[in-house]
């Protein structure tokens, strides 16, 4: 059983002040205001999933939103409370958003990160991910020029080997 669950409509204010607290560290130069309303997070929630992990007092530590559009995988606002960063718990995120799409058919997953946030290309390209190209990265709140850099990662029936461990015979 997965140790993360499905966000529920309830859990908007939480999910909110949690991608912003994570957030403010890294991007918190590139723009006016918060990282994202409470409105957005719950459109964001309206058009996908966001998987949700607790620390041991059932607080959401960390949350990864993800979409499926027809073989092909999204998923973007990896947060993980600065309290909890650097216990791999970033990783297994990606891995359960990877699976969560494999999972409903997916052949690959896709990923964008801002260009200013250079320590993500390594770490997502640790996990398998390939740069394929850029976005602008359009909103009136930055303060500085900004672009999106376009990962992808092809997911097969090896994918999930490696995560769940070998196959049987």
């Amino acid at each position: 059983m997965s140790p993360f669950r499905e966000a529920e409509e309830r859990d908007l204010p939480a999910l909110t002040a949690l991608i912003n607290e994570a957030y403010a560290p890294a991007e918190g130069f590139l723009y006016e205001g918060p990282r994202i309303t409470a409105e957005a997070v719950g459109e964001k929630l309206a058009r996908g999933r966001f998987l949700l992990a607790h620390d041991e007092d059932g607080a959401i530590c960390a949350c990864v939103h993800v979409t499926i559009t027809g073989e092909s995988g999204y998923f973007g606002l990896l947060s993980v409370s600065p309290a909890h960063q650097g216990r791999g718990l970033g990783r297994a995120l990606a891995m359960a958003a990877e699976a969560f799409c494999l999972a409903r058919g997916c052949r690959a997953v896709t990923i964008d990160v801002v260009n200013h946030r250079h320590e993500l290309i390594p770490f997502y390209a640790s996990l398998g991910f390939e740069v394929v190209g850029q976005r602008p990265f359009d909103d009136a709140r930055l303060n500085r020029p900004a672009h999106f850099v376009l990962m992808r990662k092809a997911l097969d029936d090896d994918s999930r080997a490696r995560e769940v461990g070998p196959k049987q015979p």
